[in-house]
């Protein structure tokens, strides 16, 4: 079986999309035996997606294609085109909530994260929005089998995509737990304390810096809240690259009376996050929502003492801990 697959919108290895994509290709170039999959990607992300000395072929792209505008046509007119010249039996999108096409010529397997824009207002501007609510329940709708990883997502697919249960399969996340165990914190704090100006104690946030989505200006409140009224040393460490509307984030961090005691590291490299995480006190997760929250499991796998928010899909992968 000859499987297409693409990595557009996972955001070139910096998001929890990204993470998927790449431990899902990892997997499949161990266990694919039987199956010939080709990689659809930026031709400056293939060392990013592609494991070095992979079997899978790869078909590249310039970065003309990241225009917005250009890849949504692109998705629709050049996309089918593609499958039929490289002779997919089937298509596989792992980011199908952010990109699908209308219709190709072969069966399509689409994994759908969450729908979290319709849960959060102004996540992203007007025209974002128009299409996320009105045109992706469409394309969706068009997929053969629908992949999610939460029950949460899960419905929220069937009820804004108006799609029967038995079309969606949840798949939930895992975490590697080889990669996020526990380990000798002093240690994590040493290697850490090596690249970045963090201090011990700290409190830990991991998500990318996203207003008002993942609520860091209203943990940065409860943060200075929590420093005036007792003598709290810790300081508040928020790891993740700059999306949409960081700048806000930034500025309510700049008028906090603790903006000594708040550091943003940027954009932390996967192998920089378990001594991250084994280094803090406690890992907190204000999400406003989530498909299913990566840091949760990975947090927890470190031995990290966890505060998450009780809505969406978080309680989920949190449980009865």
């Amino acid at each position: 079986m000859r499987v297409g697959l693409i990595t557009f919108g996972g955001d070139g290895g910096k998001s929890g999309i990204s993470q998927y994509i790449i431990k899902l290709i990892e997997q499949f170039n161990i266990l694919s035996h039987d199956m010939d999959f080709e990689v659809i990607v930026y031709e400056d992300e293939k060392s990013i997606f592609v494991p070095e000395g992979s079997k899978m072929g790869t078909y590249c792209y310039g970065s003309s294609l990241r225009n917005p505008v250009v890849n949504l046509g692109w998705f629709q007119v050049g996309l089918p085109g593609l499958c039929r010249k490289r002779g997919y039996d089937v298509l596989f999108l792992p980011a199908a909530n952010r990109r699908a096409p209308f219709w190709v010529p072969c069966p399509t397997v689409g994994t759908v994260h969450d729908f979290s824009s319709a849960h959060v207002t102004e996540k992203y501007d007007p025209a974002r929005m128009f299409f996320i609510k009105k045109v992706t329940p469409i394309l969706i709708k068009r997929l053969d089998m629908i992949l999610t990883v939460s029950e949460c997502s899960k419905t929220d697919i069937v009820n804004f995509c108006d799609i029967p249960e038995d079309r969606v399969v949840v798949t939930p996340n895992g975490v590697d737990l080889q990669t996020y165990c526990q380990g000798d914190k002093s240690l994590a704090l040493e290697t850490l304390q090596a690249k970045y100006p963090i201090k011990s104690p700290y409190i830990l946030y991991v998500s990318r810096i996203e207003h008002p989505g993942k609520n860091h200006a209203k943990l940065i409140k409860a943060f200075n809240k929590l420093k005036s009224g007792s003598s709290l040393p810790h300081q508040l460490v928020l790891a993740g690259s700059k999306w949409s509307r960081a700048e806000e984030v930034f500025e309510v961090a700049d008028q906090s009376p603790f903006k000594n005691d708040i550091f943003f590291t940027g954009f932390v490299p996967g192998s920089d996050l378990p001594p991250l995480f084994r280094g803090a006190d406690l890992f907190v997760f204000p999400s406003l929502f989530e498909g299913f929250g990566m840091p949760i499991l990975e947090a927890m796998a470190c031995g990290t003492p966890t505060v998450c928010s009780n809505i969406s899909s978080m309680p989920e992968v949190a449980g009865d801990a």
